[in-house]
């Protein structure tokens, strides 16, 4: 199962989540959001990153000139998007896989969402823009069924006391966590990133042994 520390605003921050072990990190580029990184942090924390673990941008919408404009700017590993702003072929076009989230919640019918069938999806709880970060946890019933027919990145109010839980309900392909480990919006706190990594992979472990019903 893979981990990914989202929000990232600081190279002190991505080191955080490296030394902790996490897979991949996440640079948030939404204008509005409270964890946007700004573009010279952007590339010093990339250039760090991509040696060790795969950096994703995140976005709710966007263009294909300016997504491209960001895989190749930034040397992204992936892009995280809105599932509304999202093609079968835009993996193809801007050259690095595609991941759509989508919000889970009433009048929200996961088994009937159309996507390409061999990239995971996020699973989360999204505000009236389209976007991620409201410290919710999502619908796990929704998403337990969700992840039994295609890989499901769990995100959306995750932290190190509740990720063990979640895991064992939905057995995703990957969690992903933010504002439950913040000291301040884009500030992460170290031993709460610490904590949420270490739960995770242990939760993990123990599901992949059958140690959950």
């Amino acid at each position: 199962m893979r981990v990914k520390v989202c929000g990232i605003t600081s190279l002190e921050d991505a080191e955080v989540a490296l030394d902790a072990g996490a897979d991949a990190i996440g640079l948030v580029f939404h204008p509005s959001s409270p964890r946007r990184v700004l573009e010279p942090r952007a590339l010093s924390i990339s250039r760090m990153v991509r040696k060790r673990a795969d950096c994703v941008g995140v976005l709710v919408d966007g263009s294909l000139p300016q997504l491209a404009e960001l895989v190749d700017r930034f040397e992204l590993s992936a892009l995280q998007l809105n599932v509304r702003s999202c093609s079968p072929d835009l993996a193809q076009e801007v050259g690095v896989p595609v991941w759509p989230f989508m919000g889970l919640g009433a009048g929200v019918r996961s088994l009937r969402v159309e996507w390409w069938a061999d990239q995971p999806v996020f699973v989360d709880s999204v505000g009236d823009d389209g976007a991620g970060g409201t410290g919710l946890v999502p619908d796990l019933e929704m998403a337990m069924a969700l992840s039994a027919h295609r890989p499901v990145w769990l995100a959306g109010g995750l932290g190190p006391e509740n990720v063990a839980m979640a895991i064992a309900r939905v057995r995703p392909f990957g969690v992903d966590a933010s504002s439950r480990l913040e000291r301040s919006p884009g500030i992460k706190d170290r031993k709460l990133v610490t904590a949420f990594v270490a739960a995770a992979r242990e939760a993990s472990v123990v599901a992949d042994n059958g140690g959950y019903p």
